[in-house]
């Protein structure tokens, strides 16, 4: 197949693989880029991995020391016994403060939730979130438990077969299917009986309600944040439709990015609007630095 030249550009920048351990969990992530540089770190949303990144991230190493992280139970990080919101929040916390005392955290989706909860309890110690295509909600809600799933690892014969099983969620067209190749291609590891999904199935699951603090509703954490902060989402996202605009306008004012021709996964469906997106928000707004 010919890849556009952009993507074979970005797709050839090397990285480095690093680990860092939080509350007893092995939590992976890349880096590009010089570690002089401010710190640039990009969150992926449920059941993905920092490898949704890899044709996004080096695009910003002009000026960021660039990362990528897996939380834990995705990826190459560890599985948990058991997963809560602030588990998430203080591995992004952790893993951005390994590039930079001011990190600016890029968040997609359930990604971005996580980052919007890491930016409410540690303002101070980050330079800006842009959360892009997370939803917001107006009302603050206890979460049933999920049941567990039936846990019956499937092993593939080989990469192809496994890679034959990825779908995005939630479901939507995608004409770029290289790029959806290439995340399939990091979403398995081969282990001697075959190729396994990497993902814990029964992340959510696990994820257990937090019982000694009491997070404020989505759209009341964003507007009580006390440091800059954006929004990119995709003009098809089922998420926000038309008459959300004056909503997120209430929560970011200007610093608002529409996508065209994009669903939630608005990187995957526009590559090159979303880097350019990101790099003007990334120019206007007035991030912290120490």
């Amino acid at each position: 197949m010919q890849y556009p030249d952009w993507y074979t550009e970005y797709i050839s920048v090397p990285y480095t693989d690093r680990f860092i351990t939080v509350d007893g969990t092995e939590i992976h992530y890349q880096i590009w880029g010089e570690d002089s540089k401010p710190g640039l770190l990009f969150v992926h949303g449920h059941a993905a991995h920092s490898h949704w990144w890899d044709f996004i991230a080096p695009a910003f190493t002009d000026s960021y020391q660039v990362a990528a992280i897996d939380m834990s139970g995705c990826g190459d990080s560890g599985h948990r016994p058991q997963y809560s919101a602030t588990l998430f929040a203080s591995e992004i916390l952790q893993v951005a403060e390994t590039l930079s005392n001011r990190t600016v955290i890029i968040g997609h989706s359930f990604g971005g939730a996580m980052t919007r909860i890491a930016a409410h309890f540690h303002a101070e110690r980050l330079g800006g979130i842009v959360l892009v295509d997370s939803v917001i909600s107006e009302t603050a809600g206890s979460r049933k438990p999920l049941k567990m799933p039936r846990l019956n690892n499937r092993y593939y014969q080989n990469l192809e077969s496994g890679m034959k099983r990825v779908r995005l969620r939630p479901p939507q067209p995608c004409l770029n299917e290289y790029l959806l190749q290439h995340i399939a291609r990091h979403s398995l590891k081969e282990t001697d009986q075959g190729f396994l999904f990497k993902l814990d199935q029964a992340l959510f699951a696990k994820m257990i309600e937090e019982t000694t603090i009491q997070l404020p509703d989505a759209a009341t954490m964003i507007r009580n944040l006390r440091l800059p902060k954006a929004f990119i989402y995709g003009e098809q996202s089922r998420f926000f439709p038309p008459a959300s605009r004056s909503f997120l306008t209430s929560l970011f004012g200007s610093e608002i990015r529409k996508i065209p021709n994009a669903h939630h996964h608005v990187f995957l469906d526009q590559p090159t609007l979303f880097i350019g997106a990101l790099k003007e928000i990334l120019t206007t707004l007035p991030v912290k630095r120490s």
